[in-house]
């Protein structure tokens, strides 16, 4: 069953059959996920990202969608979207707005400096799009999922992860 949406702010609250959530993000929040991106953005010389709301508010209304579903981790449809897009999704473990972000950026480890192709795509794309250089903005949403699970969204403008280039420079 489809639920009803209600603006409110820049998060959307939803009713539905099941007992997802929505994980407000507020300053605080922010603050870490910024920080957490710029920690590892710095490393490699690519500029800070700042904050967009409204990149928050399409991370969030998906965010929502795969809690709906709590089916795993679904990217957005090809041609749906023209953002860049990392997810995570956890349980068992205290709600921290870093904590995905630590967990893209884990794949450093797997990262040799070199284009993006699609042999190494699947085990760096998450860490490269964080330090993806041309990468100006971020927005993020999260929502709880019935059995407690949170999908973590964050949308990035303009995309990055593109074949044959590099990350940055």
């Amino acid at each position: 069953m489809y639920g009803k949406f209600i603006f409110l702010g820049c998060f959307f609250i939803s009713w539905s059959m099941s007992a997802q959530s929505v994980v407000n993000l507020g300053s605080t929040e922010i603050k870490s996920i910024l920080s957490a991106h710029n920690k590892e953005r710095s490393l490699v010389g690519s500029p800070n990202l700042i904050w967009n709301s409204v990149l928050a508010d399409h991370a969030q209304e998906w965010a929502v969608k795969l809690a709906e579903d709590d089916n795993g981790l679904v990217h957005r449809p090809s041609g749906d979207d023209s953002y860049g897009e990392n997810i995570a999704f956890f349980s068992g473990h205290t709600f921290d707005a870093a904590y995905p972000v630590e967990l893209w950026n884990e794949e450093k480890s797997d990262y040799r400096y070199s284009p993006i192709s699609y042999s190494n795509f699947s085990s760096i794309g998450h860490y490269t799009q964080v330090i993806w250089k041309n990468t100006t903005q971020v927005g993020c949403g999260c929502a709880k999922s019935e059995r407690g699970a949170y999908f973590f969204v964050c949308n990035y403008d303009p995309a990055g992860n593109f074949i044959g280039q590099y990350p940055y420079k």
